[in-house]
This record gives C-alpha cells, structure tokens and sequence, in this order.
C-alpha cells in the first residue's frame, strides 16, 4: 500500500484559536475534528500542497508557514505521512467552501474535541 503524503495547517486567529473542520459522511474517520488540508500531489512540494489545500478548502491565502512536525501514521486500510505546518501568515477570512462545519477553538477546546490520533502529539505542544 501507498502511503500517502498529507500537508496539514494549524492555522491560528487573533485570539489565538485554531481553525478546524468535521469530517463528514463517508469520509474516513468521519465525525472527527481536523486541522485544514490535503494530499500533496506530484511534483508538489509540501508547501504548494499546503497553499492549495487551504485556499480550496476554507479560502485561506497562506503567506508563510513553518514545518513543525512530520510523521508516519498507519491505519488499518491506510499509511499517511504527515506533515505538520504552522501558518504564521495568511490572507482571507475562513470559510467552509466544501460545504464541511468550521469553527476556531481554543488549545484547551482541541485537547477535549475527538480528533484523529494522529493529531495528539502536534495538540499536545500547541
């Protein structure tokens, strides 16, 4: 099996919330909270993948990003490799452009959230 390569944002507003989506119907771990993102496609770099995913998702222009985790997770049917980014700059007002719930949530309100466990340890050191 393949794994694929996930660049995920952690993307903070002023009051130092974060911005997350629910994983809806059919998606795998649906009814999960995530951070926003996406497949890096190929010959993508990660960063690319990062802006893309961002602006088709929630509408986001992301102006610089930092790498502060990267790891392997496997699932039973799936192998990712993820890659953590903190936005430290971007453009735009969020919005849910594939129809997902948004909503910014403070560090505590995430560690409390279901999320992936592939998400803990990032959670963990926000």
């Amino acid at each position: 099996m393949k794994r694929q390569h996930i660049a995920i944002g952690l993307v903070a507003n002023s009051e130092g919330k974060y911005l997350i989506s629910l994983r809806q119907g059919e998606q795998h771990l649906a009814g999960k909270w995530e951070f926003p993102g996406g497949k890096v496609e190929a010959g993508e770099s990660e960063l690319e993948a990062l802006k893309r995913e961002l602006d088709e998702e929630v509408g986001l222009e992301v102006k610089t990003a930092e790498l502060i985790e990267t790891k392997a997770f496997d699932f039973p049917d799936l192998q990712l490799q993820l890659s953590f980014y903190r936005v430290t700059e971007y453009l735009g007002q969020a919005e849910a452009k594939e129809g997902q719930p948004l909503r910014w949530a403070s560090v505590d309100e995430l560690k409390a959230l279901p999320f992936p466990k592939a998400n803990d340890s990032v959670i963990a050191v926000l």
